[in-house]
């Protein structure tokens, strides 16, 4: 009997490999897909893509300045890397979906709690209480992809969804914003939580047991091993440089001779563009293997900053470089993603690059900013090419530990 697959590609003779795209495409589990993409993302890193919205609408509705807006931004993101961080090391023994569940309340309701807050010093106390919720989530999230059969597929798919979280808050959040401030953008954080929380119910609460193939050996590497700190270096690296970048985006298109209205349409129609690349990701799966995507990823994410950095003079280049931003920065999360999920079936080690994840973001402002002042955009555009060079390097690690790994299985079958 012929399966489902077989069926619609006799159906359709010669559009056989559109209908074979499109099959490669569609999840294997939809559960497990929108539980894992809702703990990680969308309750995990939501507040990462509204960030400028939330802190320009605080600054104007407190009277604050940038330093004190940007102070209670950090200690978010810091009380994230935490959560992520503290709950990495037991990630094959905990309940995932009920820690997930507890960090989603947390977040919800601490962002309800900062619409009532008028003050600075209130809010200060609040939002790492947000941010340890989300860290909690997204830990809890991520693991969930080192029990997938296909990590590399599930991962692309996941970062697909995220753009299409990106797109529907960018329009959201900047009329949220514009129209009840601040209040308005912690209300919204926390509705968007709450309509996606209900899918967490989904979410695994222990590891699955993956069977080994030469073509996912899965080793079972600690927190601590090489391969595991090589990894996460990669991924605050990687967020690193990209964050030097986006933070001051804005900036360079200016400075290349855009209007701000024109930006944020620039910018959108990015985002849009943006599914392309985390859709090649969930697509090609692990049929090419990790060491070629993740280092192509590496090398496009490098060169679209570098481009956009060097072109404060050039609009073409700039535009060009805008518009490959979303595409090229989620096929590579989606690989290092996988490959981060690879080296443990426990999902510790993935569960923890997500805090090194939002560490690099963190950082990256406060690193560009400075180079910026003392060498412009040109000093900044070169450190990025160094930082790309450097995660080319220190992925080589955690991708031997793979090689080694499916050379040992095909050799003895453990």
């Amino acid at each position: 009997m012929k399966n489902d697959s077989e069926l619609v590609l006799e159906a359709v003779p010669r559009r056989g490999k559109v209908a074979q795209f499109f099959i490669d495409a569609k999840p294997d589990d939809w559960g497990l897909l929108l539980a894992a993409f809702s703990s990680a993302y969308g309750i995990g890193l939501l507040a990462m893509l509204v960030l400028p919205f939330m802190i320009g609408a605080t600054m104007n509705g407190l009277q604050l300045d940038e330093s004190k807006a940007g102070l209670l931004g950090t200690a978010e993101f810091v009380a994230v890397m935490v959560g992520s961080l503290a709950l990495a090391p037991f990630m094959g023994k905990i309940p995932r979906r009920t820690v997930a569940i507890i960090g989603a309340s947390l977040a919800i309701g601490g962002n309800f709690a900062s619409m009532f807050f008028g003050s600075f010093e209130s809010l200060l106390m609040v939002r790492p209480i947000v941010g340890l919720g989300c860290g909690l989530a997204l830990a809890a999230g991520n693991a969930t992809v080192a029990s997938a059969e296909n990590s590399e597929k599930l991962a692309g798919q996941m970062s697909m969804l995220f753009v299409v979280l990106m797109v529907a808050a960018m329009e959201t959040f900047s009329y949220v914003s514009e129209t009840w401030g601040y209040r308005g953008v912690y209300g919204a954080l926390a509705l968007f939580m709450l309509v996606l929380v209900g899918f967490i119910r989904r979410l695994p609460q222990r590891p699955k047991t993956i069977q080994v193939t030469p073509e996912h050996p899965h080793t079972h590497k600690g927190l601590l091993s090489k391969a595991s700190l090589f990894m996460l270096a990669v991924m605050f690296l990687f967020a690193l440089r990209d964050t030097m970048m986006w933070a001051f985006a804005e900036r360079v298109g200016l400075a290349a001779g855009y209007q701000t209205d024109e930006l944020g349409l620039l910018f959108s129609l990015q985002a849009v563009i943006g599914i392309v690349g985390p859709l090649i990701a969930s697509v090609i799966g692990s049929r090419l293997g990790l060491r070629w995507p993740v280092i192509l990823g590496i090398c496009l994410t490098g060169l679209v900053t570098f481009t956009i950095l060097n072109s404060s003079n050039a609009k073409l280049p700039y535009t060009i470089g805008v518009l490959g931003i979303s595409g090229t920065y989620f096929y590579a999360l989606s690989y290092l993603t996988a490959l981060a999920a690879e080296l443990d079936t426990e999902g510790r080690i993935v569960a923890a690059s997500g805090g090194f994840l939002v560490a690099g973001v963190a950082a990256g402002p406060a690193v560009s900013g400075y180079l910026i002042v003392h060498g412009g955009f040109t000093l900044s555009s070169w450190v990025n090419v160094a930082i790309a060079l450097l995660t080319l390097v220190l992925v080589t690690v955690p991708l031997a530990s793979l090689s080694r790994a499916s050379e040992r299985y095909a050799q003895t079958g453990k």
